[in-house]
């Protein structure tokens, strides 16, 4: 059996909860003339390789808009719209096995969008190994999430998951008109596996839940439980633990440990492993130190650069 077989048969998910860490290009969209324009995210090179990859196919079955469809272009952000402390920004993330470097991850939020006539916050994570871990177990991920800028629920997600011979592209949209999800999930052959179901009212998806959390007041002792659909609806409870100073590249931080009870496989983390994030003890709340339990040791995302 290989490493990277036996890596694979463990399901751990490297990609962040940068999410996400917890790690796009999308098609052409038409430009909307109101309001200023905001800045478009540039797709990294991880992103082009990661959607080079992915063939379109034909199926038969219901089909539903994607994300991008959805997409209208960009938009002014509302006036109306509440005061975020994480728009616009850039995070840079050095990724480690133990003491090993592994490779790179960000989190960005640098633009607003028309989606479906709804202002949305427009997320976008990624990760990618470097050259030494590419020789037994490449990293190529792209998350990328839409998020009211009025109360921050989530109006869809888009993964596409490059780990060793692990591959997923799935995406979801939520219709909260009809409270419903709608789905469509590509396997590496092109097989296209469409689905839809309920949502109980308001959702996050695992990269949106970062964002919904950051703005709030966190408490050592407090629960925060979130509403997460994921193809299916589950609550994801936060605790706030404790509070540390946590030096990394970025430099030495003031911060509040918080551990979120993932119950379903999410970004950077399997169900049931140890997930730990070292947020600044500011009104940022800025992810600084991400740690995850794998099956040998840890995986630890360490902030660089805020930009």
């Amino acid at each position: 059996m290989t490493f990277d077989e036996f890596w694979d048969r463990r399901r751990i998910r490297l990609s962040p909860m940068l999410a996400v860490l917890f790690f796009c290009a999308a098609p052409d969209r038409a430009q909307i003339s109101e309001g200023p324009q905001e800045p478009v995210i540039q797709s990294s090179s991880a992103a082009q390789e990661v959607i080079a990859s992915t063939a379109p196919s034909p199926f038969t079955g219901p089909v539903f808009p994607s994300p991008y469809e959805l997409v209208r272009g960009p938009a002014a952000l509302p006036p109306a719209a509440p005061k975020v402390p994480w728009y616009p920004e850039s995070l840079e993330f050095e990724i480690k096995w133990g003491i090993i470097s592994a490779g790179w991850s960000n989190l960005k939020v640098q633009e607003v969008v028309d989606f479906a006539g709804q202002s949305a916050y427009h997320l976008v994570s990624e990760a990618q190994s470097n050259k030494f871990c590419d020789t037994f177990y490449k990293v190529r991920d792209i998350n990328e999430s839409w998020i009211h800028t009025g109360n921050l629920n989530s109006l869809g997600y888009s993964k596409k998951l490059r780990e060793g011979s692990f591959f997923r592209d799935e995406w979801v949209t939520f219709d909260y008109s009809k409270s419903i999800f709608t789905s469509h999930k590509i396997d590496r052959d092109g097989t296209v596996t469409p689905s839809s179901g309920p949502i109980p009212g308001s959702v996050q998806d695992m990269l949106s839940s970062i964002y919904f959390l950051r703005p709030r007041e966190l408490k050592v002792g407090d629960e925060v439980i979130l509403d997460v659909n994921t193809k299916s609806n589950w609550p994801l409870v936060v605790k706030v633990i404790r509070k540390e100073n946590v030096r990394v590249p970025a430099g030495k931080f003031s911060t509040v440990l918080v551990e979120p009870a993932v119950r379903k496989e999410g970004i950077f983390i399997q169900k049931g492993r140890k997930l730990e994030v070292w947020l600044s003890d500011d009104e940022r709340h800025i992810p600084v130190l991400m740690r995850v339990d794998v099956f040998f040791g840890h995986v630890s995302a360490y902030l660089k650069k805020i930009n």
